[in-house]
């Protein structure tokens, strides 16, 4: 028999997009439909749906709270991948877009809009090599944090330095949280007292978005840029409760990463385990 071909990097890293597409979709989908309920008068139409002039048919969300997950779920397992990738990709960016056109933006799930897109077009392109994929979606990674450091400075210039600037974030938020009834960040509190801390926070946080582009530069920076990534994330959570699963659970850096080790294990535990599968086994 023919040995099964080690999983690349790009497949590895479209299972992991689509299926935390389809996981998210699926766990967020009450939340989605609520835009259903919700007075015509609070819509106000963002990004790609910034034409609209009243709210989707109810079928039409439905519809997309419904397929997404599933076109999601068969691309992760590499099915239909011409359907699947572009309808999952089109159906994830029409929820979440539309969610946000219904109050508070948020922007936990433009990188994957984003990611999803690239790798809905592999099957479209005649190209046996997939790297362009990882270098493009690596590209838009680096990307949102160095536009999210120079939003930092466009909007409090070298003064964010300071960490005064990010004081009176972490305050805010925690403020809003507890009048609002929300989980409060366990560490929000803590922080706020210890002043000498918010300075340096404030310098690390342009470290890590500023410095971004460096990741592209080698392996090893790029492998020290994401571990710092993720502790940036853990410090949002743990100061501001704010969530980042894509981010913290490392999927939105895995075009950075060497995770084709990871299918190269899994494929390996497979193959071992057909080989000592009973029926694999002769009779006496």
């Amino acid at each position: 028999m023919t040995a099964p071909a080690v999983p690349t990097r790009t497949d590895v890293v479209r299972v992991l997009v689509a299926g935390y597409v389809a996981l998210w979709t699926t766990i967020r989908a009450t939340d989605l439909l609520d835009t259903l309920d919700f007075a015509p008068r609070r819509l106000d139409p963002v990004g790609p749906l910034a034409f609209l002039d009243g709210p989707l048919p109810a079928v039409v969300v439905v519809l997309a709270v419904i397929v997404t997950p599933i076109a999601a779920a068969l691309m992760a397992v590499g099915r239909v991948p011409r359907i699947s990738g572009p309808v999952a990709a089109a159906g994830f960016l029409l929820i979440t877009t539309y969610r946000n056109s219904w109050g508070q933006l948020h922007h936990t799930e433009n990188l994957v809009a984003l990611h999803l897109i690239v790798l809905a077009l592999v099957p479209f392109v005649r190209r046996r090599d997939t790297t362009w994929a990882m270098q493009a979606m690596a590209v838009l990674t680096v990307g949102t944090y160095f536009l999210a450091g120079v939003a930092k400075l466009r909007i409090s210039g070298w003064a964010w330095l300071d960490g005064d600037v990010l004081r009176h974030q972490i305050a805010f938020d925690n403020a809003r949280k507890e009048v609002m009834g929300d989980p409060q960040a366990p560490l929000g509190g803590w922080i706020l007292r210890q002043g000498w801390l918010l300075a340096p926070s404030a310098v690390m946080t342009m470290v890590v978005e500023l410095g971004a582009p460096l990741a592209l530069v080698s392996r090893r920076l790029a492998a020290l840029w994401c571990g710092l990534v993720v502790a940036f994330h853990l410090s949002i959570v743990a100061f501001m409760a704010i969530l980042f699963p894509y981010h913290l659970l490392g999927i939105g850096l895995a075009p950075l990463l060497p995770v084709e080790r990871l299918g190269a294990t899994v494929s390996g535990w497979t193959r071992r385990s057909r080989t000592v599968s009973p029926t694999s086994r002769p009779t006496g």
